[in-house]
């Protein structure tokens, strides 16, 4: 029994020591796995002759070269490679493919249309993607089949289902500031992201009491809209915008031109840029925005303290669209998870299938914390919404200032109502 007992013993501390030698091994094969590799490549794809691609590529330039001077990812260099989709669905997914033969990692996108043509390639080349396109069909296709499309997360943007929940608590913060808001015009973009939009917008706006008295598509590059603005200030109490391809310049200045006295709340992707002011001759004072992604140029905390300085510091001002702070972000997400994945013994801390649950482990119990706030991922790898996290913090242009008004806990200023003076 005694000399039982004693090969039980024995048997139990051999495999103890085979599992720490098999951890042992693993952690081995991570570091030699990375010490084999010199460069990381991050790949950032995007309209790369707009401000929203710029944006992008400078974003990674800075958090690159950040990363460098501490010594990079796991040691090694971080180089920032770049593609333009052209807004063309034929010339995005041929330069995704190629950056999909080069990077370890793609980042960006803009236009749900194009970023779902991408959304094939990513699946066949299994590569990850930390994309930016706000339509809930390219999350969808997470949910639906995982396996397929686990390869994408996204991090710069928040759903367009969310954009609605946004806005009506944009309607909710106005009247509980004594407006009486009820019937609302609303101006969007002619695009596939607007119709996802309002899918819920409607029914949610119905169900608290508004009434859309006004829906009316705009084509990319309208400039006239004195048409649409006299219908709303006879039908509406409120203009809401959606519009990211239309661009709301025109449609700002001749609100304020024509003295309307109803205000102009919504998404209005023009005005988180901090050129939107001098572009208006200062005519959006007043006008109220969702600022997608949490991007806005106003140290909300060190972080973002940090990045402003860095872009302005760099390249002589302020982010030139929303798109940089999430790009900025993503870099550092990637960095975290590969260096979560080698802490684990990961064989390959780079291999994108492999790299898929450290990212999903930045859920809303333990966030990534970047410049927008707490960043978490759902489970079909979208961003988590909610006060306690990245959202489209709803702002106001002030004297030529942007000044968050909502949610309370991160406002910067007070709202004011310079259209009913």
């Amino acid at each position: 029994m005694r000399a039982l007992i004693v090969l039980l013993l024995c048997a139990v501390l051999l495999l103890g020591c085979a599992g720490q030698e098999e951890a042992k091994e693993k952690t081995t094969e991570g570091a030699e796995q990375a010490a084999g590799k010199e460069v990381v490549k991050i790949g950032i794809i995007g309209p790369m002759d707009t401000k929203y691609g710029i944006a992008m590529e400078r974003a990674a330039r800075i958090a690159a070269e950040e990363i460098n001077a501490e010594g990079g990812i796991l040691g090694k260099k971080v180089e920032v490679i770049t593609a333009d989709t052209k807004f063309n669905p034929d010339t995005a997914t041929s330069e995704f493919r190629r950056l999909a033969s080069e990077c370890d990692v793609v980042i960006g996108g803009f236009s749900s249309g194009v970023a779902l043509s991408m959304l094939e390639v990513m699946a066949e080349t299994k590569t990850l993607w930390l994309g930016d396109a706000s339509s809930p069909r390219l999350t969808d296709k997470v949910a639906e089949d995982y396996e397929h499309y686990k390869y994408f997360f996204r991090p710069l943007v928040t759903n367009a289902s969310t954009f609605p929940l946004d806005m009506a608590d944009m309607l909710d913060f106005l009247n509980s500031k004594g407006m009486n808001i009820k019937k609302v015009a609303i101006i969007r973009d002619d695009a596939l992201w607007t119709d996802d939009v309002m899918a819920v917008l409607k029914p949610l706006l119905e169900e608290k009491g508004y009434e859309i008295v006004m829906d009316a598509k705009v084509q990319k590059g309208t400039e006239d809209f004195t048409t649409l603005l006299l219908e709303a200030q006879e039908k509406a109490d409120v203009i809401m915008p959606i519009i990211a391809h239309v661009k709301g310049v025109a449609l700002v200045k001749q609100w304020a031109e024509m003295g309307m006295k109803i205000p102009i709340a919504g998404h209005d992707l023009s005005a988180i840029d901090p050129d939107f002011w001098d572009a208006t001759e200062g005519k959006c004072y007043g006008e109220i925005y969702t600022a997608d992604g949490g991007g806005v140029p106003t140290p909300l905390n060190e972080k973002m303290e940090h990045f402003l300085n860095a872009y302005k510091e760099k390249y002589g001002k302020l982010p030139e669209a929303y798109s940089a702070y999430g790009v900025y972000d993503a870099v550092y997400i990637y960095k975290a998870a590969v260096e979560k994945a080698a802490q684990a013994g990961e064989s390959d801390p780079f291999n994108a299938d492999t790299l898929i649950p450290y990212l999903e482990s930045f859920n809303a119990e333990n966030p990534f914390k970047g410049i927008r706030g707490n960043v978490a991922f759902t489970s079909n790898h979208d961003l988590t919404w909610g006060d306690g996290f990245v959202r489209n913090y709803i702002c106001q242009w002030q004297d030529g200032k942007q000044v968050v008004v909502y949610p309370e806990n991160i406002a910067t200023g007070e709202l004011i109502t310079p259209w009913a003076e």
